[in-house]
């Protein structure tokens, strides 16, 4: 008990330490600040869908690179290769090679991939052959999916992965 006479039960302390919680790091979660002492790094290419999503294209936590799905766009956002599967599964290469380049990492330290296609039936054979283009000899763990949809109207294909930053011993 307090000297002014007042009690605090322990709904009123819980509920004053929550309401300090979101005032310090938003509704959200962590603020960026506590991303930053974490030592996250973010990284992004600047196309309209991650500010108005509210994501990032990848994030390095510790030796460990998470990879948003990449898809078949341009550096303005404009979809590439409508229509050509083929032409879309190349470009989310391309732009799976800038998020690695950005953290200096080589396709070797990829650890697994996930593809999300349309039409998996029609485009399963395309896609395992470019997986192994791109991979060459280096083996991830990987999952295929088809799907009904994607985010975008013209997109037919998706690709997330997950990568090591520091090379393997």
């Amino acid at each position: 008990m307090a000297k002014s006479g007042r009690r605090f039960g322990i709904t009123a302390v819980v509920a004053a330490l929550a309401a300090a919680m979101i005032t310090f790091a938003g509704p959200q979660g962590a603020s960026a600040q506590d991303q930053g002492r974490r030592g996250w790094d973010h990284f992004g290419f600047g196309v309209p869908w991650e500010d108005s999503y509210g994501y990032s294209q990848a994030i390095r936590a510790g030796d460990t690179i998470y990879i948003s799905g990449q898809l078949s766009h341009d550096a303005a956002g404009n979809i590439v290769g409508v229509g050509d599967f083929e032409k879309q599964v190349r470009t989310s290469f391309a732009n799976l090679d800038k998020v690695l380049a950005h953290y200096r990492i080589p396709r070797s330290q990829i650890i697994s991939m996930k593809i999300y296609t349309k039409d998996l039936r029609k485009n399963f054979d395309t896609a395992a052959r470019l997986h192994k283009e791109y991979n060459g000899n280096h083996r991830t763990t990987d999952t295929i999916l088809g799907v009904s949809d994607l985010a975008f109207p013209d997109q037919l294909v998706e690709i997330e992965a997950v990568a090591l930053a520091k090379p393997r011993s």
